[in-house]
C-alpha cells in the first residue's frame, strides 16, 4: 500500500460557493447489488451511506463495483469546484474582492486569478479512480473500510480523526467521516500542495491522463514505480472511459 507523501495534511474546507446545486441521491445500501452501475451514460448523484466489503468479489466484480461506488461522490465533489471555476472564468478581468473570490482566494491559498483556474482546474476521473484504487487497494484496506480513506493521506496532527498507520505512534492516517470528505481533501491536496505546482500548470493545458499522471511523482515515496503504477492501472482497466462522464441534472 502507498501512502501520500504529504508532511502535513490540509484541512477540509468548506465555503457556500461549493456547495452543490444538484439534489443529492441518498442511499442506505446493504448490499454490493445497492450499488448502482455507472455505466453507459450521465450518472445519478447518488450518495451511499455505508462502505461495502469488496473483498469477496471476483477481481473484474469488485473493480467495477469499486469505481460505481465511489465515482458518484467523485463528480459531487468536482461539480462544487467547478463552480468556482466556471465563476473565475466569468470574471477573469474583474476579480474584485468579493465573499465568492475572497472564499476561493481562502481555498487556494493565492491573490490572482490565473492561480485560481490552477487550483480549480477539473481533475480527470481516471486519475482520481485510479490514484484511490491504488491507495485503498480497490476498497479492501482497513484504512478505507475504518477510516473512509481513499487516498491515503497522512495526518502528523494532534488529531483525533486518524488511524494509527503500520503500528506506528508517530505517523497516522487521516480519518474521515465519509468518502466524500475524503474526496474534498484528496481534490484541495492537488489543488494547493507545493509538490503539485507542475501538476497543475500542466492540467491546465489540453493533454492526456496519462501525459499528466508523470507530474504525480512526488505523491508516493515510490517515485516513477508509482506513476508507472497508475499509467498500468489506467490502461489494462480502462479508466479513461470515465473521463467523460458527468452527473445527471434533473
Amino acid at each position: 500500500m502507498n501512502w501520500l507523501f504529504l508532511f502535513i495534511s490540509f484541512p477540509l474546507f468548506s465555503q457556500s460557493v461549493f456547495q452543490n446545486s444538484i439534489k443529492n441521491i441518498i442511499i442506505d445500501n446493504k448490499h454490493i447489488s445497492d450499488i448502482e452501475s455507472v455505466q453507459g451514460g450521465d450518472v445519478a448523484p447518488i450518495i451511499y451511506i455505508n462502505n461495502p466489503n469488496f473483498s469477496n468479489l471476483p477481481v473484474s466484480e469488485k473493480k467495477i463495483k469499486f469505481i460505481d461506488f465511489i465515482l458518484p461522490a467523485i463528480l459531487l465533489e468536482k461539480d462544487k469546484i467547478k463552480k468556482g471555476y466556471n465563476y473565475v472564468l466569468d470574471h477573469f478581468d474583474n476579480t474584485n474582492i468579493n465573499d465568492t473570490i475572497q472564499s476561493l482566494y481562502d481555498y487556494c491559498n493565492c491573490d490572482n486569478s490565473y492561480d485560481l483556474l490552477l487550483c480549480l482546474k477539473e481533475q480527470p476521473n481516471s486519475i482520481i479512480i485510479a490514484q484511490a484504487a491504488i491507495e485503498s487497494g480497490w476498497g479492501t484496506s482497513r484504512f478505507f473500510l475504518e477510516g473512509n480513506n481513499l487516498f491515503g493521506i497522512h495526518t502528523y496532527n494532534n488529531d483525533v480523526n486518524k488511524l494509527e498507520a503500520n503500528n506506528s505512534s508517530l505517523v497516522y492516517v487521516k480519518k474521515y467521516n465519509n468518502i466524500s470528505e475524503s474526496i474534498s481533501h484528496y481534490l484541495r491536496t492537488l489543488a494547493k500542495g507545493y509538490a503539485y505546482a507542475n501538476y497543475r500548470v500542466n492540467r491546465l493545458k489540453d493533454i492526456t491522463s496519462i501525459e499528466l499522471i508523470q507530474e504525480l511523482i512526488m505523491y508516493s515515496e515510490r517515485r516513477e514505480f508509482y506513476v508507472k503504477d497508475l499509467k498500468s492501472i489506467i490502461d489494462y482497466n480502462n479508466l479513461t472511459i470515465y473521463d467523460h462522464l458527468e452527473l445527471k441534472h434533473d
